[in-house]
């Protein structure tokens, strides 16, 4: 008997060190939070009853989380901790009874906070300037990230507040919203790139890139919610602290109550629950705290966790079926994706029919199969995932085809990728999404030409080449399934109108592999026209910043192609423009200037006004440093405005912007 207990607690500590490990350090979560915390509490609980296996290096006794080599260690100035979990509310109210019993009080107050699904960070103020930013790490050090957090728009460099505190450590919650959650996954799935599972994954991977400037494209924000140290300022209540850090130019959530009653909280809860998918970003569950600090100081805390705190964890969005069929798709780059259809089953209100399975080392790693029980999990807006299998149907592993499943060419393993590619040029399926990418707003822009008249003009081979758009007639369009005689013409109109896009956005729809919307702006107002391209060398890519020696050998591939030239040429037959317009030379305000965007506008989108950057000359980039130019602000301009401040970087606010654009149109 002794010797299985031993044998289980020795499992269960190796499985949550694995799962930590694949959590906090790959971003790549195997299991869902319920049932990693299942594994915790069966360890805890073995532990409590037979104390003679305890161990000091159990996951029990520590924080979770680790500190990765690939960034400087910082020490936090004091440890954070995680939070006890709770996934009732039966078991949040015994946690409120038994505080009420520890502190002999009857009257407290609470401060309920929505639960942000990111990563944990500190950020560390020495006489108001940020000085360190740091994950969580393993709770006493974490990783040096702070020309990282420089680049979050939320996190002020300098703290607004008079006189600043002498030293200010405080703790938040870096994430991605929703929709820029999703653009950032069609960004990289349009470049041959593979997506992140979900929000929390790509904040934590974009938080911890080598190269800031990837960073501050990927529109990261932070919600702070505590403190670890701070000097020159005193608080005595938790609410009192969140209407400091306001003060000092941190944004607040607005859903936080402070409640009275063990009642107000549960009825808080209810409505956090119903609210979770009104929200613009991830909220797992509510966080439970304390007001007064004092009494939060009383209770004191475990070694790996507040005694005055609990988080209460949301239902998980998942449920079992049936996984009937493993579809295999061919992409517009020819990666070869799978797809699981699943028994349609409902889950979080949501009729699910198919989930992502990324790609065939995932398929491996779960060893699935078709006619497995699977654990299917959803959150938000993001697509349904396969957690894991519950229940084999099949012992045999899915393997990945030899041949192409739309044009049954052979599949080329690019194992440096983890993908499997279909190298034809000619393949059915990838011309079919490249024509879909082709027509997309982003690329050629031709509003109302959707998949289901590509399908219909591709089986009645209307369509073979690309430029075949350009030569399609009122006829061709009005015996689609419904389409009228408005539509057609609209969309007749916005073909033709499309021949006059920009180079830019003709390269970017030519699907140009790993080179996405920004490097075809960039690429586009280097190079000026088509040919340009085609002569250009290796070298001559390679001198614009943005672009790497991998990139710039992508590149030189791509236009060396015969089957380029020939995709071209018969555009350029069509009356596609090959050119990108060149910027307003009167006034010459942008010319070769860098140009930063930070803070809301009230006349322009962001889009809007680095397209008029763009046409009078300007380069658009995300990172403030000596090398930029001009700092167009807005209001709730964060960061990268303190940034400019202390470089002595040209400022220009929205009314000197409007001058400026007035002045070009004289």
């Amino acid at each position: 008997m002794w010797s299985e207990i031993e044998n289980r607690i020795d499992y269960l500590r190796k499985e949550i060190i694995r799962h930590n490990d694949s959590y906090y350090d790959k971003n790549n979560p195997e299991i869902s939070d319920s049932e990693y915390d299942n594994l915790v509490k069966e360890l805890e609980q073995l532990e409590k009853e037979y104390p003679i296996f305890v161990s000091l290096s159990s996951p029990t006794q520590k924080v979770s989380g680790v500190v990765s080599s690939s960034f400087e260690s910082v020490k936090h100035s004091v440890p954070m901790l995680s939070l006890d979990n709770t996934y009732s509310y039966e078991e949040a109210a015994r946690w409120y009874e038994r505080i009420k019993k520890n502190l002999n009080e009857n009257n407290l107050e609470f401060i309920v906070e929505p639960k942000i699904d990111g990563v944990n960070t500190s950020l560390t103020y020495v006489n108001g300037i940020l000085i360190v930013g740091s994950t969580r790490g393993n709770g006493v050090n974490g990783e040096n990230i702070t020309e990282n957090i420089k680049t979050i728009e939320d996190i002020p460099y300098k703290l607004k507040v008079t006189p600043p505190p002498i030293f200010f450590e405080l703790r938040g919650e870096v994430y991605i919203n929703k929709l820029d959650f999703k653009d950032l996954n069609d960004e990289i799935l349009g470049i041959g790139g593979q997506g992140f599972a979900n929000p929390r994954n790509a904040a934590s991977g974009s938080l911890r890139q080598k190269n800031p400037q990837i960073t501050a494209a990927r529109k990261l924000r932070f919600f702070a919610h505590s403190f670890g140290k701070i000097r020159g300022e005193q608080f005595k209540r938790q609410s009192d602290f969140l209407r400091y850090c306001k003060e000092c130019g941190f944004r607040l959530q607005d859903d936080f109550k402070l409640c009275h009653s063990l009642k107000e909280i549960v009825s808080f809860m209810d409505i956090m629950l119903n609210k979770r998918d009104l929200l613009c970003y991830e909220v797992d569950g509510l966080v439970i705290k304390i007001d007064a600090l004092e009494l939060q100081e009383k209770l004191g805390n475990t070694s790996k966790s507040p005694r005055w705190a609990i988080a209460y964890k949301f239902p998980a969005k998942q449920t079992t079926t049936m996984l009937n069929k493993i579809l295999v798709q061919v992409g517009r780059t020819g990666i070869i994706t799978p797809s699981a259809i699943l028994e349609p089953v409902v889950l979080a209100g949501v009729n699910i029919s198919h989930a992502t399975l990324h790609n065939f080392e995932e398929i491996k790693r779960l060893n699935v199969n078709e006619g497995d029980i699977v654990l299917v999990e959803r959150a938000g807006d993001v697509i349904p995932k396969i957690v894991k299998v519950v229940k084999k149907g099949k012992e045999v592993l899915f393997k990945p085809p030899h041949n192409c499943p739309s044009c049954n060419s052979e599949i080329v393993n690019e194992s440096e990728e983890v993908a499997y590619r279909c190298i034809n040029p000619d393949c059915p399926a990838q011309f079919r999404r490249h024509l879909i990418h082709f027509v997309s707003r982003n690329a050629m822009n031709i509003q109302g030409f959707g998949k289901v008249a590509i399908d219909q003009l591709l089986k009645r081979k209307k369509i073979q080449i690309l430029a075949d758009i350009y030569y399609l007639t009122y006829n061709d369009f009005i015996s689609l399934n419904l389409f009228k005689d408005k539509k057609t013409n609209n969309l007749l109109e916005a073909i033709v109108a499309s021949k006059k896009r920009s180079l830019s956005k003709l390269l970017f729809a030519l699907g140009i592999r790993h080179i996405g919307k920004k490097n075809s702006e960039i690429i586009a107002k280097k190079f000026k026209d088509m040919n340009a391209l085609f002569e250009a060398s290796v070298e001559d890519f390679t001198k614009i910043p943005e672009i790497g020696n991998v990139l710039a050998l992508f590149l030189k591939n791509f236009f060396e192609n015969s089957a380029t030239r020939h995709v071209v040429n018969t555009l350029i037959a069509a009356g596609v423009n090959m050119t990108e317009p060149e910027a307003y030379k009167i006034g010459r305000q942008f010319e070769d200037k860098v140009c930063v965007l930070t803070g809301e506008l009230e006349t322009y989108t962001r889009e809007q006004a680095s397209e008029i950057i763009m046409s009078l000359g300007g380069r658009i980039t995300s990172f403030v440093s000596k090398k930029t130019d001009y700092v167009l602000a807005g209001a709730n301009a964060g960061s990268k405005l303190e940034k400019a401040k202390e470089l002595d970087l040209k400022i220009i606010y929205e009314e000197e912007f409007k001058k400026l654009i007035m002045a070009s149109e004289m």
